[in-house]
């Protein structure tokens, strides 16, 4: 594979946490990739397949309370990073292998 692992800090340079949205952005523009879907370890985050409604409102929340709203669980304050899952597609539409994503976590005040 190309690649081991993807690492993405997860601050942006306004100083806020990316939303899922700007996760997925950051795939397609910089890999060229689409997430068709997101988990993290048995939790799934996002799918191509979820309802419209769901999608639309974990889009705008940054990516740790995704994680903590679908996992109904708090992030411990010892945990800088979090494991995720991806299933992508290239610009054709073909199912691609992809590294997980080693997301590194804003510092907690």
């Amino acid at each position: 594979s190309l690649w081991d692992m993807f690492e993405i800090n997860s601050v942006k340079e306004d100083g806020t946490e990316m939303t899922m949205k700007d996760f997925m952005d950051y795939f397609q523009q910089k890999h060229n990739l689409e997430i068709t879907m997101l988990s993290q370890g048995v939790v799934m985050l996002y799918s191509f397949f979820m309802q419209k409604a769901k999608r639309e409102e974990r889009m705008v929340m940054p990516m740790s309370e995704v994680v903590k709203s679908v996992s109904k669980k708090e992030i411990g304050s010892h945990v800088r990073a979090l494991v995720l899952e991806l299933c992508c597609n290239d610009s054709d539409g073909e199912d691609v292998e992809v590294p997980y994503v080693k997301y590194i976590l804003p510092n907690k005040a």
